[in-house]
């Protein structure tokens, strides 16, 4: 699929090597956010990385639903939907999405839900708005990052066929 950059439309494939050819000059400004975000997630799930990433196989699950994309961020935020539909995760999808052994996701599920972050209906676990409201330091993050990342790639892109146009 092309992405445009300015008045370019470029492949991602051409993207994605100007990215690699690049990477030593880049590196600082594509991990300094990434590190970003890892430190503020670890430190939202009190230091444990795997409840991180259990929460973010929920949350693609979440996110992967068409009605969650029909929300606006405040009627997200508001509570109006105090459990968000999903595509549908449970435990041993979680353990196999994160290879985390099973029985580690089902103890900290529980903990999650002890928190209300998320919510068991039936075998299905579901994002909360109580972890939407308390995740906001993480999201912010998240939009930092792509921010940064297309600020990063855009530049390399519009200098890469500044100097090389015939490209």
């Amino acid at each position: 699929m092309p992405v445009r950059t300015g008045n370019l439309n470029v492949g991602r494939e051409v993207l994605r090597h100007l990215v690699a050819d690049n990477y030593p000059a880049i590196a600082r400004s594509l991990l300094r956010p990434l590190l970003h975000l890892l430190n503020i997630s670890r430190s939202a799930c009190d230091g444990d990385v795997d409840k991180f990433l259990i929460m973010l196989v929920i949350a693609m699950r979440t996110t992967e639903h068409e009605a969650f994309a029909q929300y606006s961020q405040a009627q997200l935020l508001s509570g109006e939907v105090p459990v968000f539909p999903t595509l549908g995760a449970n435990v041993r999808s979680v353990a196999e999405s994160t290879g985390t052994p099973r029985e580690t996701v089902r103890r900290k599920v529980g903990e999650l839900i002890e928190a209300g972050w998320i919510s068991r209906q039936g075998n299905d676990l579901r994002f909360t708005v109580q972890a939407y409201q308390e995740l906001a330091g993480v999201r912010v993050a998240i939009e930092d990052l792509a921010v940064s990342n297309f600020e990063v790639v855009a530049a390399l892109a519009r200098k890469h066929f500044a100097e090389s146009p015939n490209h």
